[in-house]
């Protein structure tokens, strides 16, 4: 997601899980600054809200900035082609997400798991 598309989101209703146990962190005095001033602007989204949505923005931009290493094939798609393992720190970090999801949503007794697939890398030479 890009930030721009942020405003259309927080004028949309929220259906998000949140985690069990509550997060405390402090921020710089600007950051803080910058949240009220959203909040203000957007009265039907909580900081809680608006927090999440930012902090989710910023790591999607982070992910797919992260390098991506192309390992073992993993198998063959019709008219896709074969597709590799990612193994860069992309991967690692996709992995890594998973893992905790899975422990955050054991934690908070959630039966169905959300939906997060492994990422892999397509060889955009076969096609």
């Amino acid at each position: 997601m890009e930030p721009k598309d942020l405003v259309k989101v927080w004028d949309a209703p929220d259906n998000s899980k949140l985690t069990p146990k509550q997060l405390s962190i402090r921020l710089p005095i600007l950051v803080a600054a910058r949240i009220s001033a959203l909040c203000d602007m957007y009265p039907r989204k909580t900081k809680t809200e608006i927090i999440g949505d930012l902090l989710s923005t910023a790591l999607d931009q982070l992910e797919a900035a992260l390098p991506s290493i192309k390992g073992r094939k993993m198998g063959e798609i019709p008219d896709e082609g074969p597709y590799y393992e990612e193994v860069g720190l992309r991967g690692s970090f996709r992995s890594r997400t998973i893992k905790y999801l899975r422990e955050l949503e054991e934690e908070a007794g959630i039966k169905e798991p959300m939906p997060f697939s492994e990422q892999f890398i397509f060889d955009e030479d076969a096609k």
